[in-house]
């Protein structure tokens, strides 16, 4: 691992992870037994996740600004965050919550209610939450059933780890509410053009490569909702739709044995080449080197 994007398939084999499901979730105990914990350089995690300190303290560095956090200290991460665990307490144990970013971002639009965490980031300085006793307890019980149903497969596991993660999600939000910075009414005009737009984005990302489209769909001009992203979340808006397509183009690669044109087709781009150099200016490499150097590198890759 280096400075560079890291996604959840590669921290969870970094760390050697048992608690994870199909690439997509994990969740484990973040303590000094963990493989590599000592190991950990700064690096753009494309991953959601929420860390739950039980024990002692550790220093986290977020975009090179140190936050030191406690027993009873909830810890909230986003994509593409400069992620470094600087230094911990000899006792420090945490429960650590990761979903990959796509699939969360897919969560997150699911309902209206949910857009209030992305504006959470927006409208904060600090990412930590200073939870009760009694809130600590409520979420380290549901984040310990999560990873007893990876752990231990049951019926329908797929769909009761959906479950579990909605109901943590709602915890959280409460108390994101309950802290007063956020509140799904009264937003500003321009936090209900962006809470629309990522709701746009994800039916739409595959077809629409462009702002354009966005803009239009909600009457406004593509300078004005670019002024409105940029505004809301220090970002453009080809950052979130790139990501969205980039994020899928890497699971289509490894997850199935679409050829290349197949994978262009569905994210609807003009042709098998004109994927290739979007793909490559975002890997650094060629779609058939990524496929290849994960299935090289990963043994459930092979299992495909």
């Amino acid at each position: 691992m280096d400075n560079r994007i890291i996604r959840l398939s590669e921290l969870i084999d970094y760390h050697k992870l048992d608690a994870s499901f199909d690439n997509t979730i994990a969740c484990f105990q973040l303590d000094n037994k963990l493989v590599n914990i000592d190991t950990i350089p700064p690096a753009f995690a494309d991953i959601f996740s929420f860390v739950l300190v039980r024990e002692g303290t550790a220093v986290f560095s977020l975009n090179n600004r140190e936050y030191v956090v406690g027993k009873g200290d909830l810890l909230l991460f986003y994509p593409s965050l400069l992620v470094s665990l600087t230094r911990q307490s000899s006792d420090f144990v945490a429960l650590h919550l990761l979903c990959e970013r796509t699939f969360f971002e897919r969560l997150l639009a699911s309902r209206p209610v949910y857009q209030a965490y992305s504006l959470f980031f927006c409208r904060v300085d600090s990412p930590v939450l200073r939870l009760t006793v009694e809130q600590a307890e409520d979420l380290a019980g549901c984040m310990r059933q999560i990873t007893r149903a990876i752990i231990h497969p049951v019926s329908y596991r797929e769909d009761l780890l959906l479950h579990l993660l909605h109901a943590c999600l709602l915890l959280v939000l409460d108390w994101i509410e309950r802290r007063g910075r956020v509140s799904p009414t009264g937003l500003k005009h321009g936090e209900v053009l962006f809470q629309q737009f990522i709701s746009l984005l994800m039916s739409h990302y595959k077809k629409e490569h462009y702002i354009g489209f966005y803009a239009r769909s909600l009457s406004i001009s593509s300078t004005y909702l670019s002024r409105v992203i940029r505004s809301s979340t220090g970002k453009t808006a080809a950052y979130f739709i790139t990501g969205l397509l980039f994020a899928e183009a890497c699971r289509l690669l490894v997850h199935t044995d679409w050829t290349l044109q197949a994978i262009a087709d569905e994210l609807c781009f003009s042709d098998q080449s004109a994927f290739g150099k979007f793909f490559k200016t975002n890997a650094g490499v060629s779609p058939r080197f990524y496929r290849l150097k994960k299935y090289q590198e990963l043994p459930w890759a092979g299992e495909k």
